[in-house]
């Protein structure tokens, strides 16, 4: 199943012209490439992930805000397979799932985030024997993927690290990451909002005020109830650019 997944997400990689070996901005990138896709953060018990939506003409990802960034954008990357492979048109996701098609989608995650052939070329170009936890802490933060998810990787099927390891590197990873000279944005909520909406929903908003299809209060209550209160407001200053 593994290999399986691997070059299915390699093959999303390639249709999206994206290298196999390329760190990828999740967010944006899931975005750009799935149709009419919106992504809705909100707050949810810890022990969900997110949830997807497929409609006739819409795609809603839903993201738990309160996980780490990490977390997310693994989430994000389980959630598009669901989008795009699986023939179910809701599903909830939740953390450790022994479900098959949760299985395929995590395994899809962890190598469109990091696909096989680019550990193996990290490794080269860094000379990686052994993995310690330098060498973990720096490739997580080079694909932008959780701590736990790289650990899960390397231990589970690659067998680069012994379980006894696994369970000493995955304690205290904030400092440990800090003391690296890291930035923390990792580890915490993407954005560090319980409630926020991107993507398709905000953009057709625009085009329906613009072609005189809602009023202007109109608009501002579709933004208000997709907890996009810095655009009704203009709270993004940017006179500094």
């Amino acid at each position: 199943m593994y290999l399986e997944m691997n070059e299915l997400a390699c093959g999303c990689r390639r249709q999206w012209k994206i290298d196999v070996n390329e760190s990828i901005d999740i967010f944006s990138l899931a975005i750009n490439k799935i149709k009419n896709l919106t992504i809705v953060f909100k707050k949810m018990d810890d022990e969900l992930s997110g949830a997807c939506l497929k409609l006739e003409k819409e795609n809603i990802i839903f993201i738990n805000s309160g996980h780490r960034k990490g977390r997310q954008a693994f989430t994000i990357a389980h959630e598009l397979y669901h989008l795009k492979y699986d023939k179910n048109n809701f599903n909830v996701c939740g953390l450790n799932s022994d479900d098959e098609i949760e299985k395929r989608a995590d395994l899809f995650a962890s190598c469109l985030l990091m696909p096989h052939g680019a550990i193996e070329t990290y490794k080269l170009n860094n000379n990686i024997e052994k993995w310690d936890l330098d060498s973990i802490i720096d490739a997580e933060q080079y694909f932008q993927i959780s701590h736990q998810a790289l650990l899960w990787r390397l231990r589970h099927f690659l067998n680069e690290i012994t379980y006894e390891q696994y369970m000493i590197f995955k304690e205290d990873v904030i400092r440990n990451a800090s003391i690296r000279g890291y930035d923390l944005s990792l580890y915490t909520p993407y954005l560090n909002k319980e409630y926020l909406t991107i993507g398709n929903y905000i953009k057709l908003t625009e085009k329906a005020f613009k072609n005189d299809l809602i009023s202007q209060g109109r608009k501002e209550e579709l933004l208000l109830d997709a907890f996009r209160e810095d655009i009704v407001y203009n709270l993004n200053d940017d006179k500094s650019f």
